[in-house]
């Protein structure tokens, strides 16, 4: 019997996460850059 402890799991739900988290940042950089020259520029 071969144990369980070393094996990984090749679909992690955190890269999952963080692949819909770019997804999603990623259109809405531009709209993120300007709202920080909005703020900083006064």
């Amino acid at each position: 019997m071969s144990s369980d402890s070393n094996f990984k799991d090749p679909f992690n739900v955190w890269y999952f996460l963080a692949a819909i988290g770019m997804l999603v940042a990623l259109p809405l950089l531009n709209v993120i850059c300007g709202w920080f020259v909005f703020y900083f520029s006064k």
